[in-house]
């Protein structure tokens, strides 16, 4: 009986933690700032590499640092980019079309669902 509270409750955890980065990109596309951003280079972030996203607001010049996904298309210095941001908390950005933050949402819901097909099988 231990053994299926422990794999329901990491089922829930797992759709929880799909259902808020869901939820999280659409804020930022229904809330955030839309701007158009340009790829100026990459460089060496805490999280590896990132690429600098420079743009320019009512409020002046902006660069922030976008993680590299380590698979998936990736930009070229001058690539234009639709970028999703919060202007309260810049750390808060998605870049339109990022498959990396779609996989993530899907390794999620994936796991909740392998997690809860092993319940089913100790349960029975």
């Amino acid at each position: 009986m231990f053994n299926i509270i422990i794999f329901l409750l990491g089922a829930g955890i797992m759709f929880f933690m799909a259902l808020r980065s869901v939820l999280a990109r659409r804020r930022l596309c229904t809330q955030g700032q839309k701007v158009t951003a340009t790829v100026e280079g990459t460089v060496k972030s805490r999280d590896g590499g990132a690429y600098v996203l420079a743009f320019t607001t009512a409020g002046g010049s902006h660069r922030l640092h976008y993680p590299k996904p380590a698979r998936g298309k990736s930009f070229a210095v001058g690539d234009t980019v639709t970028l999703y941001y919060d202007p309260d908390d810049p750390e808060k950005m998605y870049v339109e079309g990022d498959r990396a933050a779609l996989g993530a949402e899907v390794l999620y819901a994936v796991l909740g669902v392998a997690l809860l097909v092993l319940t089913v099988g100790i349960a029975r």
